[in-house]
């Protein structure tokens, strides 16, 4: 790996850090931390019980050709 690749990777890390400390540092960006999180927790349930109900769909028609 290049010298110039990991001062990038550096620089980028650096400006990462700032941003999030940035956004958890501030009651705005608190609130906007907590929304993300709601959200993306309402995501995961969602995508849960997307993945159950397929799989339940798929045991279903595995039953029906085994009988």
């Amino acid at each position: 790996m290049s010298n110039r690749k990991i001062f990038a990777g550096i620089i980028t890390l650096i400006a990462a850090g700032a941003v999030v400390g940035l956004v958890l540092s501030t009651n705005k960006g608190r609130k906007t931390s907590s929304e993300l999180w709601k959200k993306g927790n309402r995501l995961t349930k969602d995508l849960k019980e997307k993945f159950n109900d397929f799989v339940d769909q798929i045991q279903d028609k595995v039953q029906t050709v085994l009988k």
